[in-house]
């Protein structure tokens, strides 16, 4: 069986409960057999292990302590590893990291990116409101999915981020670069982000002035269905309407450019405006 030395400082940061641990799956049988899996709670020091969980998981857990994120569990699949041998010991170790009331809420699950992506993308090849008679199913289709479209680390890991569903009014995408004189673009939608749908655009200017705004004609919307999501023909008074209130798109850029500036890199994040407030839900290194 194949182990990990971990250096001092890439350490799990804080106290680790028990149920809290990395849990390690073996894939294989007799002499091929092998580690192939894992799953980790999301912690700090997986921002100092960018060849095992990529460049998405590694920025978001340098920012743990800044970004209003959820628990999420990690879960790392190995190169030719077949995903639905160990997809129920994945699953019910990422259960248990993310507490028992699972069994009732509703779960995202999305393919992570490696690299950096192009500025302003959304988060993509992320299935919403996802519950646990669907998950194992999900699951391998989101393995072979991100091994298809070469969304994979430099170890050839597939790297996948499962945590609570977060219900949203609105989301946003966000670009902020660390650069004080630059301004921040947020995309605005009604619903989930959906990479295909037209968005609202904004820009805040670096020094506080007046919000630049595009308003898009938005004549659907992606929300919540039973057991996942779909597109929805929007009520007329909302599709010639701004997603966003101006005092939320400002909130969310201040937000992101602390956290691009904290990164020293420009980020893309993906965000759900719900009525207690943002949530971060994707953290992604961006380009351009």
């Amino acid at each position: 069986m194949q182990s990990e030395v971990r250096a001092p400082d890439e350490r799990p940061y804080g106290q680790v409960p028990e149920y809290d641990s990395n849990i390690s799956v073996l894939a294989g049988g007799g002499a091929a057999l092998r580690l192939g899996a894992r799953v980790l709670p999301l912690r700090r020091w997986m921002s100092m292990r960018h060849s095992l969980v990529g460049a998405e998981i590694g920025v978001t857990a340098s920012l743990l302590d800044q970004l209003p994120v959820r628990p999420a569990a990690v879960i790392v699949v190995a190169p030719e590893v077949d995903a639905a041998a160990v997809v129920d010991r994945l699953l019910s170790a990422a259960y248990g990291m993310l507490g028992s009331d699972t069994e009732t809420d509703a779960l995202t699950l999305g393919i992570t990116s490696p690299e950096a992506v192009r500025s302003g993308t959304a988060g993509g090849l992320a299935m919403y409101n996802l519950h646990r008679e669907s998950l194992p199913e999900a699951l391998v289709e989101a393995v072979t999915a991100g091994r298809r479209c070469g969304l994979t680390t430099v170890r050839g890991n597939c790297v996948l981020l499962l945590q609570r569903f977060v219900p949203a009014s609105a989301s946003a995408v966000v670009h902020a670069r660390p650069e004080r004189d630059r301004p921040v673009r947020v995309d605005g939608r009604w619903g989930l982000t959906e990479a295909s749908s037209p968005s609202d655009v904004f820009e805040v200017p670096p020094d506080g002035g007046a919000i630049s705004e595009r308003l898009a004609w938005k004549p659907t919307a992606h929300v919540v269905a039973h057991g996942g999501t779909h597109t929805v023909n929007l009520p007329a008074g909302l599709r010639y309407r701004y997603s966003l209130g101006r005092a939320t798109v400002r909130q969310l850029a201040g937000l992101s450019r602390d956290a691009a500036l904290t990164a020293g890199r420009p980020l893309s994040l993906d965000i759900a405006v719900t009525r207690t407030g943002p949530v971060v839900l994707r953290c992604r290194p961006a380009v351009g």
